[in-house]
């Protein structure tokens, strides 16, 4: 029986030449081996570094968490956790447990702390007290003291052309218009004595949110409505010029006006004032739309009726359930920063606040507690700093108490 059987070829024999040195040969082989195992040995060592390092880091990471807040808390019980680091600190002075509260980016310089937790609360309990805030945009910037933004004021370009006519060199062009917000400081420094410190059945963090908060959201907002915008400060809506012409023919910076047809509008005059003011606002802008004023102007217009004694707001919704009705079809807040019916007043406010206002929150609300400006008392300085103005003028209009 044949088998196949594979041919291999031997490799070469090695052979010495003349003049080779053995004992040469036999020490380079073993300089060689030598650095073999030294590259061996140093791999070795790093992997044994890196994986080393990669435990230690890993190991750093789980102490650091097992020391925070754990992700799977509530927001509330995080609230909570901050709102005892900080009653901690405003009786004792202790800042440790408020350390560990406090942002990982936070960098305290003379015992200021910025509290993203606390900053969320106060932020909106201030939605609450002054509408603006719930209306307007709000951008908050983490550096710097000035916002800026650009408005695109379109322009019709097009024109039209036959054949042989000549084309213009040049024809209209969109144009950017830049807005800068500044903003400036509020400032509240509640005070409490050693002996209500000491009270522990105090809550002394929620006593200091309400009343810093009270404080910071009636300043800003009759800022929002009156302020002239001087040091920072937001420019309120009502110190901006107001023309009765439309969008694109009426000056950029100017907020468009609706007359209600008398100094002393009949229910009728305002009546259909109303509906020219809430139609002179375009599409673009009306998914968005609100009416604004104050409670004054609130009953004057639930008292409004057609000639068919029909109320102009009639109630659509569940008002114990805290359902809103709604005026001509849009949502109504009642602001009582908004001025009164009166001669030259534009005491009603339509349209998209989100566009037509930008209210600009420096980063953080700051804290610090000195128990050495007045003996007995501890003050608690709290500072934020805001700005704010008008965004795009075609966004939001007004009713003017006029003839024309």
């Amino acid at each position: 029986m044949l088998r196949d059987y594979e041919i291999r070829s031997e490799p070469p024999i090695e052979t010495r030449q003349e003049g080779d040195d053995p004992v040469a040969a036999a020490a380079a082989a073993v300089n060689e081996l030598r650095q073999s195992s030294e590259t061996f040995r140093t791999n070795i060592e790093n992997r044994i570094t890196t994986e080393l390092r990669g435990i230690t880091d890993r190991l750093t990471a789980v102490e650091t968490r097992s020391n925070r807040p754990s992700a799977q808390q509530s927001a509330d019980q995080q609230a909570e956790q901050v709102r005892a680091a900080i009653s901690t600190y405003m009786r004792t002075g202790n800042d440790t447990e408020l350390r560990s509260a406090a942002a990982t980016d936070n960098n305290p310089d003379g015992g200021w702390f910025v509290l993203p937790t606390v900053d969320t609360s106060i932020r909106n309990l201030l939605v609450d007290i002054s509408p603006m805030r719930g209306l307007a945009e709000v951008i908050t910037i983490g550096s710097g003291n000035v916002y800026e933004t650009f408005f695109n004021v379109s322009k019709r370009g097009a024109q039209k052309v036959v054949e042989r006519d000549d084309r213009p060199q040049d024809t209209a062009r969109p144009g950017l218009i830049k807005h800068s917000y500044g903003v400036g400081e509020y400032y509240a420094a509640p005070t409490a004595t050693r002996q209500m410190l000491s009270d522990a059945s105090t809550d002394i963090a929620g006593w200091l949110m309400n009343n810093a908060t009270q404080d910071f959201a009636l300043s800003e907002g009759e800022d929002f409505w009156n302020y002239d915008g001087s040091n920072g400060f937001p420019k309120g809506l009502l110190q901006y010029p107001v023309d009765a012409a439309k969008d694109f023919t009426r000056e950029w910076g100017k907020f468009q006006y609706i007359a209600a047809g008398a100094t002393n509008p009949t229910d009728d005059q305002l009546n259909k004032a109303l509906v020219t003011l809430m139609m002179s606002v375009r599409k673009q802008y009306r998914g968005n739309a609100r009416w604004v004023f104050n409670t004054n102007t609130a009953i004057r217009i639930r008292q409004l009726q057609d000639t068919n004694k029909r109320f102009l707001w009639a109630p659509t919704g569940n008002l114990l359930e805290g359902e809103q009705s709604l005026l001509l079809g849009f949502p109504v807040e009642i602001d009582e920063n908004a001025p009164d019916i009166a001669s030259g007043n534009t005491p009603i406010a339509f349209g998209d606040f989100k566009q037509g206002y930008i209210i600009v929150d420096r980063e953080g609300i700051k804290l610090t507690r000195d128990e050495v400006t007045q003996k007995g008392r501890v003050v608690f300085d709290t500072y934020k700093r805001t700005g704010g103005g008008a965004g795009d003028f075609n966004a939001i209009k007004f009713l003017k108490i006029s003839n024309s």
